[in-house]
């Protein structure tokens, strides 16, 4: 074991010891009491507004604004890759392009609103080289039955270390939903739009170069594609755009009898509250995926143009229009007012929810490279279902079945199991289970490049997982995980994909838990330890994982302040990583470069003034102490120390 993980781990287990079980709590601050916001998915609103949480407006770590922070190609919106192995896929149709899957809104996270008075919370973040963050959220309940809500993500770098290396992400949801008086009818719909740019330099030419140089404009180290590649009188201009867009509509109908209930034992008057009852579903969606590629005069990191090699201009894109119609059995409630305020006890648990479905999709994949293109129509229908109770000891069951198309004969399957185990010690038993059988993606078995052209006839792939831990409402997590796969999909040295007909064996020991010492200081500590047991060859992620912040908080000026000051450690041990290949949007397995056993640290402090929050944060404070090899994959070094600030404002009543 590495002597530094050691002692780490040591130095975590003395704090255990001396520390607060408990965790520390987020921040509700609301003005008027019973009148917090509520939010919750499409899936959250199908079970009923009982399932809907409280949106926060703490400080609990707004610092971490980057999802794809260490593990993308070293700047703010570049793609990026996983770090903890998961091969499992969204079952149906797959373009093959996830590059981007960390930052876009979908027909799934999308939230939707539940508020008395208007909601609205706005995020903005700026850094060195004109990076700029910027999000928000607007909410309104028109009447206690309709709301709708418009949030957005907005993320650019104007300019990058290594030139070049501009990115642009843009993401944008508009959605509402409306519940009839006698609480019969409910409709949802939702539109997202996702739109993601990022120019490609393929990385820079020599990694010996980079590492024994003091370079303090990075723009002047050679990469493979751009300004300054191998052939400097001809920038490439290489960039790729990534657009995927999804319209949602669903409509209830409920059956079942009206009751008069009191919510406090004082009120003279009854409130109507429908009980569990059934429903009939019927939902439609279209969904867009696009993905291009163009550069110019491109040579390296390509071994050669296929089709033009003066200019690449490939595209690849999908259509899918679904039809779903559903039975079930869950528990409504129409929005309750006491006193003109929304509240929520009045709000009945679900005690069992239960739906079946058949869903068809009709799908138009297509492809095209100046004269090479390939046009494809694929019809899928499956069936499904969902089962789950919510009382003491409780379950969640899903899986769906594609009896036709181009995904038939594929399932997924899921079971979730908690019981209650240790109270105010280990609270909550945990068992999920996953089982799949998932198609090739469309561009896995046929893809038209001007630097890549494959036909493959793939098999099926097959993954099944165990996951087994205990938890807590306040995060704690320690548990651990086995997936096997067979027949999987990966792509080689080559950057070209590839089926391994063994079996990859896969273990994974996690421990997530925060600690405190007194009321003031704090220790967040998130530790994986993964490793193949069979096979694995394909399967390129670190050993050891470790990201933790470590912090003090205090109240100033008679609680009118709220100040937190701490850092930020990250770590994972040297591995092979993945490369990147730019045209395909791909990383691959390489055995050259290792990657890794570095520790970044990052400074910073948080305040919160009623309802505003702001932060200031100097990111990789530790560069150059240890030598210039803190590369996130081969060929892509993480940026210098660089310095970020962000507000947060919050309006809710």
């Amino acid at each position: 074991m590495h002597r530094f993980i050691l002692f780490f781990l040591i130095f975590s287990g003395m704090f255990t010891a001396i520390s607060v079980v408990h965790a520390q709590k987020a921040d509700s601050s609301f003005a008027i009491p019973k009148a917090y916001p509520h939010y919750g998915s499409f899936h959250d609103m199908e079970q009923g507004m009982n399932n809907l949480k409280t949106v926060d407006t703490g400080l609990y770590q707004m610092q971490k604004y980057d999802p794809g922070y260490l593990h993308n190609l070293g700047s703010p919106g570049t793609p990026a890759f996983q770090q903890v192995w998961d091969p499992f896929k969204t079952s149906g149709f797959d373009l093959g392009f996830h590059q981007f899957d960390l930052y876009k809104i979908s027909d799934e996270n999308m939230n939707f609103y539940n508020t008395q008075n208007p909601y609205a919370n706005f995020f903005y973040v700026q850094g060195d080289k004109d990076f700029q963050a910027f999000s928000g959220t607007f909410a309104q309940n028109l009447k206690p039955y309709l709301n709708y809500s418009v949030h957005f993500n907005l993320m650019n770098t104007n300019a990058g270390y290594y030139d070049p290396q501009i990115t642009s992400l843009g993401s944008f949801d508009l959605n509402t939903w409306y519940q009839s008086p006698d609480s019969r009818y409910m409709l949802m719909a939702g539109a997202v739009f996702n739109k993601f740019a990022a120019d490609e330099n393929g990385g820079i030419i020599s990694d010996s170069t980079f590492k024994n140089s003091s370079l303090s404009n990075r723009t002047l180290l050679p990469v493979n594609l751009g300004a300054y590649s191998l052939e400097p009188t001809q920038p490439t201009g290489a960039k790729q755009t990534y657009l995927e867009d999804f319209i949602t509509v669903r409509q209830y109908y409920r059956t079942g009898p009206v009751s008069a209930i009191k919510i406090h034992d004082t009120d003279s008057l009854a409130t109507k509250i429908m009980r569990p009852e059934y429903f009939i579903s019927h939902s439609f969606q279209y969904h867009i995926t696009k993905y291009s590629y163009n550069d110019s005069f491109a040579t390296a990191p390509f071994a050669y143009s296929l089709v033009d090699r003066f200019h690449s201009t490939d595209n690849y894109q999908a259509e899918a229009f679904t039809d779903q119609i559903a039975i079930g059995h869950a528990v409504f409630n129409h929005p309750v007012q006491v006193n003109k305020k929304i509240d929520s006890s009045a709000m009945l648990k679900n005690a069992l929810f239960w739906q079946a479905f058949i869903k068809y999709t009709y799908i138009n994949a297509s492809q095209n490279v100046r004269q090479l293109s390939d046009i494809e129509h694929y019809d899928n229908t499956s069936l499904g279902f969902e089962l789950s109770d919510y009382r003491r000891f409780g379950f969640d069951l899903s899986g769906e079945y594609f009896i036709e198309g181009y995904n038939q004969f594929d399932y997924l399957l899921n079971a979730h199991l908690y019981a209650p185990f240790i109270r105010h010690f280990l609270p909550q038993f945990n068992v999920d289970v996953k089982i799949q059988q998932a198609a090739p993606s469309y561009t896995d078995m046929l893809y038209y490049g001007n630097h890549f052209i494959w036909g493959n006839d793939f098999q099926k792939s097959k993954y099944e997982s165990l996951n087994a831990y205990f938890s807590d409402i306040y995060g704690f997590k320690l548990g651990v995980s086995f997936i096997t796969a067979s027949d999987l999909i990966y792509y080689d040295t080559l950057a070209m994909p590839h089926q391994d007909h063994g079996n990859v064996d896969f273990a994974n020991i996690f421990v997530n838990k925060q600690f405190n010492i007194g009321t003031h200081i704090h220790l967040l500590n998130n530790i994986t330890f993964q490793k193949p047991l069979a096979g694995g060859y394909d399967v390129r992620v670190p050993e050891w994982l470790i990201r933790t912040s470590y912090f003090y908080d205090h109240y100033l000026f008679k609680h009118a302040v709220l100040l937190q000051a701490g850092f930020d450690f990250s770590y994972n041990s040297a591995y092979y990583g993945y490369g990147y290949m730019p045209e395909i949007s791909k990383f691959y397995v390489q055995d050259k470069i290792r990657i890794g056993n570095y520790q970044v640290f990052d400074v910073w402090v948080t305040a919160k003034i009623k309802r505003l929050n702001a932060f200031l944060k100097i990111e990789h404070v530790n560069e150059g102490l240890s030598g210039n090899w803190y590369f996130l994959a081969p060929h892509y070094p993480m940026y210098p120390t660089v310095l970020r600030f962000g507000i947060k404002w919050s309006f809710y009543n």
